[in-house]
């Protein structure tokens, strides 16, 4: 009778600490418990943000905080490093406690020299492709100063996302001329449909055709996927101000092409 007792006392103590406020089982019980084991997704200033079974936990770094990197298969031998090499993508394990800002402080923070390794490795590549994006945005960030310099129209049949063989010389002759091009170019992919069936089943459909045409012009005609615009799918839904809106169903089911250049480039060129 007493192990029963005994028993009932327990599972009532379980009960009332996992309805507890701060004791749910998961992320906030490693939290208040002191250790945090995940991955470290951000640093910025004094904070790092590690993700652990899913949830993103913000921990402040202070002065006292201890950071050891390990080696060796029992990781005994450790030494110290710098807050600089808390880097995202590591794997840590992190020893916190309540700071007076209300948020969690770092007493410690471990992980393993290999795994640091490893996450700087990766930050490198993410580094240069950073850069690259950064280039290819700063090429068409002033999007008004881009005009058209060609355009080309690919027909496609009802319901369908399949090339003709009209269309596809449409695409190769766009191509043959972007390529003759002095200077920098983008390409912008606009998809279309006809009003029939649903306006979601529409945009779906012109942005299958949309990436019909581009997929053809990469593949095919040799065009870098760096020199696209990102693609637009109109649906059926009519455009505000619109240079060629379609006058009958056979010509809203479509996909247009445009070359568009910069300005002062185009006129460089002209001067030449």
């Amino acid at each position: 009778m007493t192990t029963i007792r005994t028993k009932l006392a327990t599972l009532g103590l379980l009960a009332a600490m996992a309805g507890a406020p701060g004791l749910a089982l998961g992320q906030d019980a490693a939290a208040t418990n002191g250790t945090l084991k995940g991955m470290i997704i951000s640093h910025s200033g004094s904070t790092i943000v590690v993700r652990a079974n899913g949830a993103d936990t913000p921990v402040l770094l202070t002065p006292g905080t201890s950071i050891r990197g390990t080696s060796g298969a029992l990781g005994i031998r450790g030494e110290d490093h710098p807050p600089s090499d808390l880097i995202r993508g590591l794997a840590v394990t992190v020893s916190t406690v309540p700071s007076d800002a209300g948020r969690l402080a770092a007493t410690d923070v471990t992980f393993k020299n290999s795994d640091l390794k490893t996450a700087q490795q990766i930050n490198a590549g993410l580094a240069s492709t950073d850069a690259n994006v950064a280039r290819n945005a700063n090429a068409i960030a002033n999007v008004g100063l881009l005009e058209p310099a060609g355009r080309t129209k690919v027909y496609f049949a009802l319901g369908s996302a399949q090339l003709t063989e009209e269309g596809k010389q449409n695409l190769q002759s766009i191509a043959a001329q972007a390529k003759q091009i002095k200077g920098a170019y983008r390409l912008a992919v606009v998809g279309r449909a006809d009003t029939s069936g649903n306006a979601a089943a529409n945009e779906r459909l012109s942005q299958q055709r949309a990436e019909t045409v581009k997929n053809y012009l990469v593949r095919t005609q040799g065009i870098s996927p760096a020199y696209f615009i990102p693609d637009t799918a109109l649906g059926s839904a009519p455009v505000a101000q619109d240079p060629d809106p379609p006058k009958t169903a056979a010509e809203a089911r479509r996909v247009t092409v445009t070359i568009a250049v910069n300005k002062s480039s185009q006129q460089a060129a002209t001067a030449e």
